[in-house]
């Protein structure tokens, strides 16, 4: 077997400081990849990016806000997924409301977006994993259905080393059921999975500072294993006011810098977009 990656910039749109740093990220060849939120309050823009720069994007499948201060609003409006204010925040409001009908049509309105504003769109992925299952509910047969439709690779993958990684290897039994019965629906329904998936689950708190950041993200490239690995990162420049966004700051720069790639350079490993990844017909 091979080893590749791809170098994955989400949340393109979330604001105007994260859609700078993924445009001039992607235009310096410092990311092989970008997901786009269609809800997000600089969607259009983003999108406009998209198009007039031939930046291929994934559709970053979004069915919560992130914040009770400013909701984001769905693409379809529908009842079971917003109240008055928007998207709900929380995977409990989300699994206590949400009908899986209504999240069909959401995910169809969202890359509806996309596509209706030129945008070329090389695979489907999702914010906050509400639609991985962990919130208890099945939506990722929804995300998989639509993935199967629009013949789109989705962000799942079939190793359980993630879970491992976010979980700190606290990983009780019944969760590494349902990662292999999630694995399977994909299968079952002919979509493309990773074999991997990289990102650094810590707060900014538990980093400390950039050095110890970069450490992390070139030791998982180092203990990369055989077959396609995501590594995606949230970069973006400054903004006042949140100190969990430095986290995001201090990704930007590890991007910025190529080291990530260098790394995979040295260690023999291709450096792939999801485009690649979508045509290849064996990674084998």
């Amino acid at each position: 077997m091979s080893k590749y990656i791809i170098v994955n910039a989400d949340d393109f749109g979330y604001n105007a400081e994260q859609t700078r740093a993924i445009r001039e990220l992607y235009r310096d060849g410092r990311i092989t990849s970008t997901s786009l939120m269609a809800v997000a309050p600089g969607a259009e823009d983003a999108a406009r990016i998209a198009r007039e720069e031939k930046i291929p994007v994934g559709v970053h499948l979004t069915i919560n806000s992130d914040s009770e201060a400013q909701r984001w609003q769905s693409r379809t409006r529908g009842r079971s997924l917003s109240d008055d204010r928007g998207l709900r925040c929380s995977q409990i409001q989300v699994a206590l409301h949400a009908r899986r009908r209504e999240v069909a049509v959401e995910l169809e309105a969202q890359y509806a977006f996309l596509i209706g504003n030129g945008c070329c769109v090389d695979h489907a992925d999702n914010h906050c994993g509400t639609l991985y299952g962990i919130n208890g509910r099945r939506f990722y047969w929804e995300a998989y259905r639509f993935c199967a439709r629009h013949d789109l690779p989705y962000r799942f993958p079939k190793s359980p080393a993630f879970i491992e990684r976010q979980l700190r290897g606290r990983v009780p039994g019944l969760v590494y059921r349902l990662h292999r019965h999630i694995v399977s629906v994909g299968e079952q329904l002919g979509v493309r999975e990773l074999d991997d998936l990289v990102s650094n689950p810590q707060s900014v708190e538990s980093i400390g500072d950039y050095e110890h950041l970069r450490r992390w993200y070139l030791d998982a490239v180092d203990q990369c294993a055989d077959g396609v690995t995501e590594f995606f990162l949230h970069p973006a420049y400054p903004i006042e006011g949140d100190p969990g966004w430095q986290k995001r700051v201090w990704e930007f720069q590890l991007l910025r810098s190529g080291d990530l790639l260098q790394r995979a350079q040295e260690r023999g490993i291709r450096v792939i977009s999801w485009g690649e990844f979508r045509e290849m017909s064996s990674i084998h």
